[in-house]
């Protein structure tokens, strides 16, 4: 599949997502329409993706891999191809989705979406309220209060939440200039160095290729995973979520499902030698001399 050209390889997804408007108010696709990335089945052979719908012969069940703290969900279901999509909603407390179908029927569903809710602000806008500053470090954070947007540039750097959080549901706009890399630090040991799990944000791809990130790609836990896909471009604004719950981590852009993994190391306080389940800090990289780079509208929602 590699050796395709790179427009063929992109033409080959047609995924399934929230509007761009949805996006923006942290809808997420939970069936990209292509794939069953993100779920599990005891009875894997009972659910079939067939044009953009996720297709189950009862009796089926089959459930997110992610769990959520609090949230709406919206999706479409018909039980027979003759008959009319119909919307359902259901609300999230603390578990996954899961999708049930009864014995002797064929159930369809597609457009399923995630939007969290009690969702509390970490950044103002304003300033730095709440957040660690390093002044000894080339990097450099501002506030544009204008824009509501926090800048880095110049160098090496970290801003670091004065807050931990060890389970929880993230969400951010983030913009980078082209090749610019980035990240999100999370579980970190206090103080220390962008000693943390990072979600990557970097969004060059080899030979505009991208199913073929250049450095992990965007939503990829750097040195752990590499993003599935790449939908951001760059400098357009894009939508990250990260929820971590225990072992599981996993990451969207722009409303894809990008990382969908489970840390299975031993146990350690230092996340980089082991598995850190502990509350940490969030950390934001200025990656290098060619950092430009803005964040906006970053919120959590925690177990902690």
């Amino acid at each position: 599949m590699n050796a395709l050209p790179s427009l063929l390889l992109c033409a080959l997804f047609s995924w399934t997502l929230p509007s761009a408007d949805m996006t923006a108010e942290g809808w997420v696709a939970l069936f990209d329409g292509e794939t069953t990335f993100g779920w599990t089945s005891e009875t894997p052979d009972a659910w079939t993706v067939e044009e953009g719908t996720l297709l189950g012969c009862g009796p089926a069940r089959i459930a997110t891999t992610t769990e959520f703290k609090n949230g709406k969900v919206q999706y479409e279901t018909r039980c027979a191809a003759c008959q009319p999509w119909e919307t359902k909603t259901a609300q999230i407390v603390d578990g996954a989705l899961i999708l049930e179908v009864p014995e002797g029927q064929a159930v369809s569903f597609r457009n399923v979406f995630f939007k969290p809710e009690g969702m509390k602000e970490i950044f103002n806008g304003k300033d730095l309220t709440g957040w660690k500053t390093y002044p000894e470090m080339d990097g450099k954070f501002t506030v544009n209060a204008e824009q509501k947007r926090l800048e880095a540039k110049n160098g090496l750097g970290m801003l670091e939440t004065e807050g931990t959080y060890g389970d929880f549901v993230f969400q951010s706009a983030v913009s980078l200039q082209p090749e610019v890399n980035s990240g999100f630090f999370f579980r970190c040991i206090p103080g220390e160095k962008l000693n943390g799990y990072e979600c990557q944000l970097n969004n060059s791809v080899i030979d505009g290729d991208r199913t073929q990130p250049k450095d992990a790609g965007s939503g990829a836990i750097f040195r752990r995973t590499v993003a599935r896909y790449v939908p951001a471009t760059d400098p357009e604004l894009f939508r990250v979520t990260i929820i971590a719950r225990g072992a599981h981590i996993a990451t969207w852009v722009n409303g894809l499902q990008i990382t969908d993994w489970t840390d299975e190391r031993k146990a350690n306080p230092n996340p980089r030698r082991g598995l850190r389940v502990e509350p940490g800090t969030i950390m934001l990289q200025a990656h290098d001399v060619t950092t430009d780079c803005y964040f906006q509208d970053m919120k959590i929602n925690s177990w902690d």
